[in-house]
């Protein structure tokens, strides 16, 4: 449904006033007629009535109940202007609608896919007239007609109420589709204060506040209250579709300002669950927008099904399912397609929403009767059966859907989908929740997957995502994209991974050999030192090191290079390679600065290993000299001679060059370590980042599935539900009936039965898979298993009257096919009806028949039996002597052709008397056809009445008195 623009004002031309169409229910018109009488007379509102079973009737008489009930109405002509303060009749026969504030009528010659002729009225209206648009329904309406037009009337923010018994509302009742839609269910002797309230309301707050701040931030807050109350999130809810459905609720409990409606919000937990169902409208029906549903069968259906084996699964998400409708209109383009192949794919359809009341009907697949209008009927017949006034989708269609609460807003997606439909719900999405929305789609399908959209929407923002396979007919198909798709999953913030922590210190075993040996080693050195493992980590400390050490800031290291004092790194990592490569003490000279004094240093570095535990490391020592070697000789030192001078020089010149040439040395190591580890890091890196998005892919999958296995196992849930609930049923069915049956096999074992058969067959709850063979009937019925084998083989039904030959019992023995929900033979029932009293009643009623007859064919009077005004059904054998008529000719009033024709005219008089007195008694001549004579007779007759007191038949006889009539000589 797209989103409607609401009309302010009612339109041009119109003087302002509420437009309400009022819904009544054939089937007891009357009675709607009386419940309108609660409706106000106000100039400011327009009635039009419209009479359910409106194809039949007499509108003269309805227009007469009318203006018994108060109300005048007239029946409007074609263009007819609609002025307030009127009342029309919808006529019998002619689909109504409007036009701005006009009325169009057409002869109703409707086509099956149609709509009906109340949604055809309330949609018009809505569109016409907008808020100002209200509809009453008056008693249930049970073939879903009008709950296209209720959706629509409140999508445009106007008003719909219903009307039930006052003990229906008080009960939370569940009324007819489009009468559950409704903002209210109240008594009819509510309506006329609800409609007086709502117009008080409705004109006295009329205009609509431009968008503002305080206004953007109400709304924020609203949807906040939802999210707590229910779960769901709103905030990307498309701003002016919230607004309108939020400003429908203030018209209904008559708040004018949003800061009142947020206390409302926040006083009555239940108002929030009502918006909530409120922003749910769901308007929806089978094969919705014909056009696109036949290019899905003729193009897209058998493209889906390309390359499939009976090994191979078609899945399919259906978002935004409602009530079910659209899942199951494309389940059963699949299924017909399927049906053609010899070896087709499994077929199985996720359908989704969070409305859960709409999920529940959906599981259920019971729709009403008015679905017949949008489905053809080789379909309805093929994948529909009627149960009551209701149509049921088979089994094998309703297996095929499982239906989820699912948000696509805060739920990860389904995956490995051949199609998904998302048919009118980003329109009411805003465009951020949109841009998120659409590459979960492409996510979720398989390559060439099919994306079904509304006739509103597309994706043309995600151009390098989807393709238009048809852009008239909404149809996508998705794109190879190598690139990454970074679908923004709704649980990706809830299950991001912790951010890295530094590595943790790696600890140093020590070597207990080497910090012994090197104690040992210390001792006949020096008191500084410190033991160390081959890669320089420090694995114990003499006290007096502290002077050499100077960490760096930052990271800790247990490094001996990186905690020696600066200006030791350099002689220390000298000595330190030079004792490894060549496996011998070390010394060297260095000098340190602590502030501005400089200290000589001896750094010595001796190898050393522990057999035990085949471990190597090193003793560092460091002896502090009284004078740093390298220091410039003072220039005060006259006395020094040449060579010691030059000497001197020669040896600060040697150690320079050592340690530039082990810096150069170690400067090329670096480098080349650094260029192999970057080689490394750069191949990791690239390793991680795939290993990271092959593991992103597979989260978003697991994600998927899990939602999958939830969805499965919520449906399964239900299922395991309902089968409880109908094993309950069942047990308690059997319990209570008095009724004895066997359930049978077509092996002929028994499968279940009633307490009430244990009297006719010896059975116990372990004789459940006991072929009936085995059991022995208490009742002469030997052709029980014959009977059985027959019913099964030819499917017609078998009826006998069998006895007890032990008690004389009689009883009826049914033997009916088994038949499942499928039309699938499965054995045969067989019921026991006890009729022994039955069975003596009608011979009793034989007896007493005979009996009766006897006495009348025995007495002189003549017997008859009658109907009102003397229309006979029966005359006694002594009538036919005397008159000379036969039983056919003195049926009806041919007997009174027996009467002498002067008294006729009396005899007729006494029967039209005889229906206020109670009694037939008149004197006449009755004819002997064989005498050529008559004779008076005395003729009386009484009313033989039903339990309701009306006289049902009359009987009575004629008694001859002519000789008291004749003078006596």
């Amino acid at each position: 449904m797209t989103s409607p623009i609401l009309p302010e004002h009612p339109p041009e031309g119109a003087d302002m006033g509420l437009l309400l169409v009022v819904i009544a229910s054939g089937k007891d018109l009357q009675q709607r007629v009386r419940d309108l009488s609660s409706i106000p007379a106000d100039p400011r509102m327009c009635v039009v009535l419209v009479v359910h079973d409106h194809a039949e009737g007499d509108d003269s008489a309805r227009l007469t109940a009318l203006d018994q009930s108060g109300h005048h109405a007239q029946i409007p002509r074609d263009g007819a202007r609609i002025v307030p303060g009127t009342w029309f009749l919808a006529p019998s026969q002619m689909v109504v609608s409007l036009e701005q504030d006009r009325f169009r009528l057409r002869l109703d010659q409707r086509t099956p896919g149609e709509r009906g002729v109340i949604d055809t009225l309330l949609v018009s209206a809505a569109q016409a007239w907008g808020r100002f648009a209200a509809c009453l329904m008056l008693g249930e309406i049970g073939d879903g007609d009008g709950a296209l037009g209720v959706t629509t009337i409140k999508d445009f923010g106007g008003l719909t109420l219903a009307t039930a018994d006052p003990a229906q509302v008080a009960s939370d009742p569940s009324p007819a589709e489009s009468a559950a839609l409704v903002d209210e269910l109240l008594p009819a002797a509510a309506v006329g204060a609800r409609l007086t309230a709502y117009l008080r309301h409705l004109f006295g707050n009329d205009a609509i506040a431009p968008e503002s701040a305080v206004e953007l931030q109400s709304l924020n807050q609203i949807a906040t209250i939802l999210r707590s109350a229910t779960g769901h999130d709103f905030h990307g809810y498309k701003r002016a579709t919230f607004l309108r459905r939020v400003q429908r609720r203030m018209q209904v409990v008559q708040a004018s300002q949003l800061e009142a409606y947020l206390e409302i919000l926040r006083s009555r937990p239940e108002e929030a669950q009502r918006l909530f169902n409120d922003l749910l409208i769901g308007v929806t029906q089978f094969f919705r927008d014909q056009k696109e549903f036949d290019f899905l069968q003729k193009v897209i259906v058998p493209r889906m099904f390309e390359g499939k084996t009976a090994q191979d699964q078609i899945r399919v998400w259906v978002l935004g399912c409602s009530t079910g409708e659209e899942a199951y209109s494309i389940g059963i383009l699949l299924r017909e397609f399927a049906e053609t192949l010899d070896a087709p794919p499994h077929l199985q359809i996720f359908a989704s929403d969070i409305d859960g009341r709409a999920l529940a009907m959906a599981r259920v697949g019971r729709y009403p009767l008015g679905i017949a209008a949008d489905i053809a009927p080789e379909r309805l017949a093929r994948w529909f059966v009627k149960e009551a006034d209701t149509y049921r989708v088979v089994r094998e269609l309703r297996e095929m859907c499982i239906f989820s609460q699912h948000s696509i807003v805060k739920d990860p997606p389904f995956s490995k989908l051949d199609l998904v439909s998302c048919r009118n719900l980003l329109i009411y999405l805003d465009a951020d929740l949109q841009s998120r929305v659409v590459p979960l789609f492409h996510f979720a399908l398989k390559p060439r997957g099919y994306l079904f959209l509304g006739n509103s929407e597309n994706v043309s923002r995600h151009a390098r995502l989807f393709s238009p396979v048809e852009r008239s007919y909404r149809v996508f198909h998705k794109i190879a994209f190598e690139g990454k798709i970074h679908s923004d999953f709704p649980l990706a913030a809830a299950l991001q991974a912790p951010p890295a922590t530094q590595p943790a210190l790696r600890p140093a075993v020590p070597s207990h050999g080497l910090v012994r040996l090197g104690e040992r080693i210390a001792e006949r050195h020096a008191p500084a030192y410190a033991v160390i493992d081959e890669q320089f980590d420090v694995l114990h400390f003499s006290s007096q090191v502290g002077r050499f050490i100077h960490p760096n800031s930052g990271t800790p290291s247990l490094n001996l290079l990186n905690l020696a004092h600066r200006d030791l790194r350099l002689d220390l990592r000298s000595a330190l390679d030079k004792a490894s490569l060549e496996q011998r003490p070390v010394r060297l000279s260095a000098a340190m600065a602590h502030g501005e004094v400089r200290t000589g240093v001896e750094i010595i570095v001796e190898p050393t290993a522990d057999p035990q535990q085949s471990s190597r490391g090193y003793v560092v020592l460091f002896k502090e000299l009284a004078t740093a070697p390298t220091a410039p000789m003072p220039a005060d030192e006259a006395l020094a001679t040449r060579d010691e001078h030059v000497r001197a020089l020669e040896h600060e010149l040697r150690v320079t060059r050592e340690r530039l040439q082990a810096m150069i040395e170690e400067l090329e190591s670096t480098n080349e370590e650094l260029k192999s580890s970057n080689e490394e890091y750069q191949s990791l890196n690239e390793e991680l980042q795939s290993a990271n998005e092959e593991l992103e892919t597979s989260k978003e999958e697991l994600q998927s599935v899990n939602e999958e296995v939830t969805t499965v196992n919520g449906e399964l849930g239900h299922r395991v539900q309902e089968l409880a609930q109908a094993n309950s049923d069942l047990k308690n069915l059997f319990e209570s009936t008095q009724i004895a049956t066997v359930f049978l096999d077509n092996e002929l074992r028994v499968t279940n039965f009633t307490p009430a058969v244990t009297d006719i067959l010896p059975l116990v709850e372990g004789d459940l898979h006991r072929p009936i063979a085995h059991l022995k009937c208490r009742l002469a019925y030997d052709e029980l298993q014959d009977d059985v084998r027959r019913v099964i083989r030819t499917l017609a039904s078998v009826e006998r009257e069998v006895e007890d030959p032990a008690t004389a019992e009689r009883y009826i023995v049914r033997v009916l096919p088994y038949r499942s929900v499928d039309n699938f033979i499965g054995g045969a029932v067989v019921t026991f009806t006890d009729i022994t009293q039955v069975v003596q009643a009608q011979r009793a009623l034989r007896d007493s028949e005979t009996r009766l007859r006897t006495l009348v064919e025995g007495i002189p009077q003549l017997v008859w039996r009658s109907l009102d005004q003397g229309s006979w059904t029966w005359s006694s054998p002594q009538w036919a002597a005397w008159t000379g008529q036969q039983p056919s000719e003195s049926a009806g009033l041919g007997w009174l052709a027996a009467i002498h024709p002067e008294d006729r005219a009396a005899t007729h008089a006494a029967w039209t008397a005889a229906n206020e007195l109670g009694v037939l008694e008149v004197e006449h001549r009755i004819g002997n056809r064989q005498r050529q004579a008559y004779r008076w007779f005395h003729t009386r007759g009484l009313p033989v009445r039903d339990e309701r007191g009306n006289v049902s038949e009359w009987l009575g006889t004629s008694t001859d008195i002519d000789e008291l009539r004749r003078p006596r000589p």
